[in-house]
């Protein structure tokens, strides 16, 4: 269950120093490769997410957690993932805005 991978990462990152030092500064494709070298198995929908950087993502519990272990994750000029994400949405949206079940890059 991807979820449940992403939840794993988080918990692995968050007590892995190695793992967290590597994440740090990575890039989205980068992050993806250091999670898969270290056995985690995301879905095309997660992958997607990390990909866009959560942009589109009006809420996701998790994108807190991400914003901490991958904090170059956030695009330059904002304070936080959620900050970027909730300003690639507008407020009328009722679902998110892009399908990350292909695991695309829209921007």
């Amino acid at each position: 269950m991807s979820k449940q991978q992403l939840m794993n990462f988080i918990v692995a990152a968050k007590k892995d120093e190695s793992l967290k030092a590597q994440l740090k500064d990575a890039q989205p494709e980068e992050i993806l490769r250091i999670a898969q070298q270290a056995g985690f198995n995301f879905s095309e929908e997660i992958k997607g997410r990390f990909r866009n950087r959560w942009a589109g993502v009006y809420f996701c519990p998790q994108r807190e957690d991400i914003n901490e272990i991958c904090p170059a994750l956030c695009p330059p000029g904002f304070r936080s993932l959620a900050q970027y994400s909730q300003s690639t949405c507008s407020p009328w949206d009722t679902q998110e805005k892009y399908d990350f079940r292909s695991g695309v890059k829209y921007s």
